[in-house]
């Protein structure tokens, strides 16, 4: 037996579309195919302004640029995240403030923002972990009260929803990743989705290089020249074929995960009930990108995932907390009493999620997990 923990999802569109961007002769940003994703994206989340990125990585730091993050300004942020949430902003001169979890969501908890916040606080960025945010309706109303802006990190959540509307469209710019390890992708892209309109030229001049060139594309001006800050984010029309291609099947994608979470669930419920493990539960939309499990404690986890190893089939752990880090550790931290980041963080196992997993694939996840339980 071996049971991959990822494969790549190929819709098989993707060289016809890459061969029309060759016989067409144009490859640079933004082309034909960049453009014909950006409105495919905004019929999905409902935002009218997206632009594409090289990733979510760039996205971020187009965000931090566009809200003109200076030395000394403050970014709240959780410390249970990947590590581009926070380079994006530490690059400009940020004060990070971590900030603890929510146990139930891994998402920052929106009770500690208060204790977070000071005159220097410029912006939260909302990690969407998953896809599994809860009380997003909090935040923004924070936000909102203290006059900061709001980023959401949303890399892992496309065709994710909460109460109906799409993650990334609640906060004042939304980024989104297209990695080959996300439910759809390009190999490596994003794109920045533009909540806050004042914000949009700024976002344009940033993709742009620092320069009006789109404004220049648009005939609205003769000649483009320097104007601000920026950098080359702008996604190729290869990757964007790639990506136009995969979007097109995306809700055929959502359905095939998400039928294979549920899956998950019913198979390894009776674990749950009897407290050895434990996993989401969610009444919300979300796109079924991750399906972990929680066991006792960091041997409980590291002992499972050896066994599942040992069977051939690949598992893994999350992020290690961030405010642990080398890096980290010069940044302030806002905890809860238990630290959950790190406790929660030690518990958690990844397991084989992709379009192309059968139901019997996830029947022996299950019942090896089962089987190590039982040992």
């Amino acid at each position: 037996m071996n049971i991959p923990f990822n494969i790549p999802f190929v819709s098989g569109n993707e060289v016809t579309y890459i061969n029309e961007v060759i016989r067409e002769n144009v490859f640079s940003s933004p082309g034909k195919f960049a453009k014909k994703c950006e409105k495919e994206l905004a019929k999905i989340t409902g935002c009218d302004e997206i632009r594409l990125t090289t990733s979510c990585t760039s996205a971020l730091e187009l965000a931090a640029l566009a809200i003109d993050i200076k030395v000394g300004d403050e970014v709240i942020l959780p410390s249970f995240t990947f590590v581009s949430s926070a380079n994006a902003f530490a690059l400009r001169g940020a004060k990070l403030v971590f900030v603890d979890i929510n146990p139930k969501t891994m998402c920052i908890d929106e009770n500690l923002l208060e204790k977070a916040i000071s005159p220097q606080t410029k912006v939260v960025v909302l990690v969407h972990y998953a896809g599994l945010t809860e009380n997003i309706e909090k935040i923004v109303e924070f936000c909102k009260n203290n006059n900061i802006f709001l980023i959401e990190d949303a890399a892992q959540s496309i065709d994710s929803y909460y109460n109906n509307q799409h993650l990334g469209t609640f906060g004042d710019l939304g980024c989104f990743s297209f990695h080959d390890t996300k439910n759809v992708h390009c190999g490596e892209g994003g794109a920045i989705l533009v909540n806050n309109k004042s914000l949009l030229k700024k976002v344009e001049i940033i993709l742009e290089k620092g320069t009006n060139r789109a404004e220049f594309l648009a005939g609205k001006i003769e000649n483009y020249t320097w104007k601000s800050f920026g950098s080359s984010y702008g996604l190729s029309e290869i990757n964007s074929a790639f990506l136009y291609a995969q979007l097109q099947e995306l809700k055929n994608v959502t359905k095939k995960r998400k039928e294979s979470y549920k899956h998950y669930q019913k198979m390894l419920q009776p674990l749950k009930q009897e407290g050895l493990i434990d996993f989401p539960e969610t009444t919300n939309n979300h796109n079924a990108h991750i399906f972990f499990i929680k066991t006792k404690d960091l041997v409980s986890r590291n002992n499972l995932i050896a066994h599942l190893k040992s069977n051939g089939i690949s598992a893994y752990f999350h992020y290690s907390p961030l405010h642990l880090s080398e890096m980290g550790q010069d940044y302030q931290y806002i905890s809860s009493e238990k630290d959950f980041s790190k406790l929660e963080s030690e518990k958690m196992v990844r397991l084989p999620l992709f379009y192309g997993l059968t139901k019997n694939e996830i029947e022996l996840v299950s019942n090896s997990i089962k089987r190590f339980f039982k040992a």
